[in-house]
């Protein structure tokens, strides 16, 4: 009987000896800063709610007929002023939401509006490179501007992106973002 324990006794060590080394920790930090700069966008202040327009050209359906298709490119710029203290650089960070798919463009939310077409976001100071709006990856590819004077002006753009033969209608959508200083 005693042996019968000792080995369940052994057995039971063995397998807590294997739980333990599956196990790990992870930290987490992070930084919370007051409201640095004032913040525009093309000049004008911005809030969350309504937020700021930015207006594309009118563009025709033959523009946007193939996957890929690209038109309309409208720049636009958001500025930091007045900024209290020189974090160093810094870059618009484009949050996930509930109008960017999963491939990082922002979704047409018009109702009955244009069919396949989407905007996508663009770095200008980046080569024009695609923004993926959400993915973590903005924070080292987008090119952070250098806050000098207590200023920074941030180019972007934004153009139609076809995702199919596009149909003739409105097109809508809003992203949010949050300043990224480094």
């Amino acid at each position: 009987m005693k042996k019968i324990i000792l080995s369940t006794l052994v057995a039971s060590a063995s397998v807590l000896a294997f739980s333990a080394h599956a196990s790990g920790r992870i930290n987490f930090d992070g930084e919370v800063v007051a409201q640095t700069c004032n913040v525009t966008v093309n000049g004008q202040a911005t809030t969350l709610v309504p937020g700021t327009n930015v207006s594309l050209p009118h563009v025709t359906q033959g523009a946007l007929a193939n996957v890929g298709d690209v038109a309309g490119e409208t720049r636009f710029t958001i500025g930091l002023r007045d900024c209290l203290a020189t974090p160093g650089t810094a870059a618009a960070f484009f949050e996930q939401g509930p109008t960017v798919d999963g491939s990082g463009r922002l979704k047409n939310m018009t109702v009955g509006g244009a069919d396949n077409v989407q905007l996508q976001l663009l770095d200008v100071d980046g080569n024009n490179a695609p923004i993926n709006v959400g993915d973590a990856s903005q924070r080292t590819n987008n090119v952070h501007g250098t806050i000098s004077g207590g200023a920074v002006d941030l180019p972007y753009g934004v153009r139609y992106y076809a995702t199919g033969a596009s149909t003739a209608g409105l097109v809508t959508s809003s992203v949010t973002y949050t300043i990224d200083y480094q």
